[in-house]
Parts: structure tokens; sequence; C-alpha cells
């Protein structure tokens, strides 16, 4: 069978993905047709492939991100499956091909300190209402972007995600923002929440809001996206005692729960509350009856950091 043929009847199947995904799809579907014009049916030429994955950058090669690689190797997963519950007699060699491994990341997250510098900017009204949606409700971009005001309403939003149509929660503060953003376009006639200067803003163009909104708070970097106010929405949520886990997973709009006890399971607050209580130093302290470190130890340590942040300003 010839590889584009396959493809082009596996992007029938995912008519119904959004476009960003279906050109996901398509991205890691070309690049595995370049190499193999004929749908290869055996594992060893994918396996081949898949430990070989580079990019050309200047002169040197340099291996691809193991969460890029992996993500191609899930697109190839699905495109063989596909195949062959439509045609039984192409072999699907994807369960002999070995994964890419895959190492646990910690979530990229806001401290405290970096949302302070974020919301102490003087921001327009439509910036300040969308970093304050993020941090309170962890939408995606796409769906900020698609957020009609009918589906604005006092103490919650509807919003249209990967997994449907979802009701999310929103603090007073948002809501009151929200409403006064709606009361400043008016006019426009958009039904649109967040608009640019030629229309409703797209993906892109939260993406880019986002970005611009953290420079001027002087933060930069991977952190400094929408998704980035997702993962810290969802440690944050998690971090607290009166987290319920079904709650966070229906307004996080995740279809498998093991994603949202990602955020629950090595919490970051949670990791050093814990640690708090259970480090040995504590056993250390309590014999010493609270003067093992005392504060002529606290105000030295603090001297030698003060001195050190001299000497680098």
């Amino acid at each position: 069978m010839l590889t584009q043929q396959a493809i082009d009847e596996f992007m029938v199947s995912r008519g119904g993905l959004r476009p960003k995904s279906q050109k996901e799809y398509r991205k890691h579907l070309a690049l595995f047709e370049r190499c193999f014009p004929d749908l290869p049916e055996t594992p060893l030429p994918i396996q081949s492939w898949l430990n070989s994955l580079k990019r050309q950058r200047g002169k040197q090669d340099q291996e691809l991100a193991p969460e890029t690689i992996h993500g191609r190797f899930r697109t190839i997963r699905a495109f063989y499956r596909q195949i062959h519950r439509w045609h039984p007699e192409v072999t699907n060699p994807m369960p002999l091909v070995r994964a890419p491994s895959l190492h646990e990341k910690a979530m990229r997250t806001f401290t405290e300190q970096e949302l302070y510098r974020i919301f102490t900017l003087p921001l327009p009204l439509r910036d300040r209402a969308m970093v304050t949606l993020f941090v309170d409700t962890g939408i995606r971009a796409s769906e900020c972007a698609g957020l009609t005001w009918e589906n604005v309403w006092p103490g919650y939003i509807i919003v249209n995600g990967k997994t449907g149509e979802r009701l999310v929660p929103v603090h007073e503060t948002t809501s009151y923002l929200l409403q006064a953003l709606r009361a400043e376009s008016n006019d426009s006639g958009q039904q649109h929440v967040f608009l640019g200067k030629r229309g409703p803003l797209t993906y892109m163009g939260v993406y880019k809001t986002i970005r611009n909104i953290c420079r001027q708070a002087n933060l930069d970097g991977k952190r400094c996206s929408p998704h980035s106010f997702r993962h810290t929405f969802g440690t944050e949520y998690a971090s607290s005692d009166s987290c319920n886990d079904k709650v966070l997973q229906d307004i996080m709009g995740h279809k498998d729960f093991k994603t949202t006890l990602r955020y629950i399971h090595n919490n970051r607050k949670r990791l050093i509350e814990n640690h708090r209580l259970c480090t040995p130093l504590r056993l250390l302290s309590s014999v010493a009856q609270g003067n093992l470190f005392s504060k002529d130890v606290v105000r030295e340590a603090e001297a030698i950091l003060e001195a050190k942040v001299k000497s680098q300003g």
C-alpha cells in the first residue's frame, strides 16, 4: 500500500479534530512518507527511523527533544491502528516497535513573585481580563480565543475544548473584569470576547499577547505561554486541602483522569509541606531545643547571600 494513500485515508478518519491537531498529524506523517513511500509492514524500518530522528541546525545534527520524538511515535501508532481497522490485510507492526524513552518533567509554573509582577503591570482592560481568566480557570489558549459573549455568565463560563463543551466556574474578580470588557466592547458588534485590531484573536494572537505581557514583567523563556498559566492553575488548585479531584478534572477538561493526577501527585507545594513535616532535621532541632539553627547562623547565611547579590549588581 502506498503511504500517501494510507495518510489520505487516515486524515479522513480524523476529520472531526481541531485544525491544529490535524496540522500536527499531517506534519508528522509527511516526514514519515518522505522516508517510506511504500507503507512498511515490519517493525525494523520504523524502529530505525525513530532511533535516528534528528534535525539540522547549522552544521551540527542535534537530536530532537524526547517529547517531540514520542509525539511522532504516537502519531504513527494511531496511523497504523486506523489503517489496520479499515484494511485488515495490512499488517500493523507498531505493537513490536519500542516506544521512545520519555522522562517525566516537572511542570513549569509561575511563582507567586512572578504572578505579582504580572498583575502589577499597567495592562489594558483586555489583557488584564485575559491573564486573570487564565490564572483563575486554566483554560487552553484555543478555548480562550474561541470564547464568545453568549457563553459568559455570572459566576461561570462555557468553553468548547478537546472534550466538548464544559462549564468552568470563575472568581468574582474575573467575572467583574469580563463584564467591564463587555461594556467597553459593546459597540464592536463582535461576539468573541477577546478582540485584536483585525477582529477576534486567534490562538497565535492569544499566545503573542501572553508573551508580550510576560516580557513587560521581565519574564522570558519557556514558561511564558498560556499553557504555563494552565499548569500554574492546576498545580495551585491541586495543592489546596479543599481540592476535589473530580472537580479539577472537569474544570481542566481532561478526558483521562491520569492527566489530572499529574497535578495532584508530586505537587510542588504538597511536597514542600510534607518535607517540612517529615525531614530528619526536625529531630535534630527538637533535641537541641530549637538552638541548632540559631539566629546567628541564619543572619550569617543572609549576610553571605546579600553580599553575593551586591557583587553581581
